[in-house]
């Protein structure tokens, strides 16, 4: 079970399409929310006038803190625990820094649809948390109108990198997931009764999960066969290779085209965060 979730809020309307999965994981999982908001200075760069830039800080500050008040109203409404901060600097560094703190079991957290995920190349906040922090990151890229995620589409390549993965699933089984379909896209010069062998193993592991399991090995493209089959589920789920393992997702390639053009929630799992804190 899950006993810590991290939300990150900027106070845009985008940035709240994370809050209702948030909300639904912790009160499934009975788990205390930490609410983060971290405000940037005003840009030195600018030609303001002292007294201006803390006009804007005052301001800034006001807005902040009435959205993690607000937000936290609405999360100790469901009945959750709940912990708010604001924090000033650098919003990625923040974040960075309170998830080194308060090691949270999972970030739930939006990007700003096409456009956000593309500045992932450009140094986005949710760039560098996925890229340098070590959580599992569930991104959320619009509004999600069926919060029970109780279908999840588990992308394995046989190695041992994508079966981290395999424990956080375990996590969530039941709350909210209760079926997955273990995936993977070979090529023609694979074999496919290797691939099949692989994963009847790794469907033996999860045995006594309460899991409902399918097995799905397919042959060509690997983007349009991935989004042929997340049609029929709730969540995408991808393992990176540990600490800065995101930094593998360059543009161009399989992971990083499913980031980019899922319409659904990816959920980020790296092999280091299943070592023990």
């Amino acid at each position: 079970m899950l006993k810590k979730i991290l939300v990150p809020t900027d106070g845009s309307p985008e940035s709240a399409w994370a809050i209702p999965v948030a909300e639904k994981l912790a009160v499934d999982h009975g788990a205390r929310a930490l609410l983060v908001q971290v405000l940037q200075y005003p840009d030195p760069g600018k030609r303001l006038r002292s007294a201006q830039r803390e006009q804007m800080l005052e301001l800034s500050t006001e807005l902040a803190r009435s959205n993690l008040d607000a937000l936290a109203a609405r999360f100790r409404s469901s009945g959750i625990e709940v912990e708010s901060s604001l924090l000033f600097g650098s919003p990625a560094g923040g974040l960075l820094d309170v998830e080194v703190e308060q090691h949270p079991d999972l970030v739930v957290m939006s990007t700003h649809g096409h456009t956000g995920v593309a500045r992932f190349a450009l140094g986005s906040v949710a760039d560098r948390v996925v890229r340098e922090g070590l959580a599992p990151v569930l991104l959320v890229r619009g509004p999600v109108a069926d919060l029970t995620f109780a279908r999840a589409l588990v992308m394995l390549d046989g190695s041992g990198v994508a079966e981290a993965a395999l424990p956080m699933i375990e996590e969530l089984t039941a709350h909210p997931i209760t079926s997955v379909v273990l995936f993977r896209a070979i090529t023609d010069s694979e074999d496919r009764v290797a691939a099949t062998t692989y994963f009847l193993g790794v469907k033996e592991r999860l045995t006594g999960s309460g899991l409902q399991i399918e097995l799905s090995v397919e042959v060509g493209d690997p983007t349009e066969l991935i989004r042929h089959a997340s049609e029929g589920v709730d969540v995408i789920v991808l393992a990176t290779h540990g600490r800065g393992g995101f930094n593998r997702f360059r543009h161009g390639s399989v992971a990083e085209r499913i980031v980019r053009e899922a319409d659904k929630p990816v959920l980020l799992v790296r092999a280091a965060a299943i070592l023990p804190r």
